[in-house]
């Protein structure tokens, strides 16, 4: 009999521990539950989300290539389609653009024509709300756009921004610039066939450090770079990037690889084009500057005229 006591009050308090631990698990799971749903609350839309308004204006650019209307062309991605139809050919087989997703990415063709449209422009045209409304994609898309060609591109930046006149591919491009300063201009002026200009890329806020450096003479705290081009379809292909905004742009160009090496570049009679503040060279042609005392003589207003028609 006490035998028999014993073990129901040894089953009593084992089942009561049991139910004593199941309440607890119980009470957790509950308490779980309630810190996710606040979570969820936080991060989640309440309300039905409607997709904001696209119009997608990516086919014009085939009907502006069809139409010959260059122009336009560069006015959206600032490079020629055929310096456009190369990035393809070379960026299309790079790995970052594919991926085992059951999401398959955009065409390389469509993440490369949302990247130059997005760093060719800048202020209200350059913001992602306007380039996803241009291009009909979410903001997400633009973002990874951007991600994927610039990894494609810095991997393969010498095979894309280079020049050399012993190469099949450069020499022929080589008689086209030549062909096209010629319609633009004269004969004689076929040795002329790059261009280099300043660009600035404006700062948030004055830098920390040595700030009155990036001051420049606009009042504007920038980074300035150099960037020299063939005039007939704006291919790059030589620059300078990182340097404070308050140097003169012929201090930045004394920078440049083709400043140091110009024969690299540049043969017998050949030169490249520059407005009036870089520095006149054997190699480098720049418009008669205004003197303030006297007229500028006919002569040398016509020159100038014809040397805008290459260089803008």
């Amino acid at each position: 009999m006490v035998d028999t006591l014993l073990s129901l009050l040894e089953t009593s308090e084992a089942s009561f521990i049991a139910g004593l631990t199941l309440s607890h698990q119980i009470l957790t799971f509950k308490n779980t539950i309630v810190a996710l749903t606040d979570e969820v609350e936080k991060l989640c839309y309440l309300a039905a989300h409607t997709k904001a308004p696209h119009a997608p204006q990516l086919q014009l650019l085939e009907e502006w290539c069809l139409n010959n209307n260059l122009k336009k062309f560069r006015r959206k991605l600032c490079v020629d389609p055929d310096v456009f139809t190369s990035l393809i050919r070379k960026l299309e087989n790079h790995p970052v653009f594919s991926n085992n997703s059951h999401n398959p990415q955009l065409p390389v063709l469509v993440q490369l024509t949302i990247f130059l449209n997005g760093v060719s422009h800048y202020g209200n045209g350059a913001t992602t709300e306007d380039i996803t409304e241009w291009a009909g994609v979410l903001i997400g898309t633009v973002y990874n756009c951007y991600h994927r060609v610039m990894i494609a591109l810095l991997q393969l930046h010498s095979d894309i921004i280079h020049f050399d006149p012993m190469e099949p591919e450069d020499q022929q491009e080589w008689d086209q610039v030549k062909q096209w300063v010629e319609s633009r201009s004269c004969p004689e002026w076929r040795g002329g066939f790059m261009c280099v200009d300043g660009s600035p890329f404006n700062l948030f806020q004055k830098p920390g450090w040595h700030g009155e450096g990036f001051y420049d003479h606009k009042s504007h705290y920038l980074l300035s770079a150099q960037v020299i081009i063939l005039p007939h379809n704006l291919r790059i292909i030589d620059y300078v990037i990182r340097v404070p905004g308050s140097l003169h742009n012929s201090n930045i160009f004394s920078r440049t690889r083709i400043y140091r090496h110009p024969e690299t570049f540049l043969g017998a009679n050949k030169w490249i084009w520059a407005d009036s503040v870089y520095p006149s060279l054997p190699w480098c042609v720049v418009p008669f500057k205004r003197s303030s005392m006297e007229l500028m003589p006919n002569v040398h207003k016509i020159f100038n005229q014809h040397l805008s028609k290459v260089c803008i």
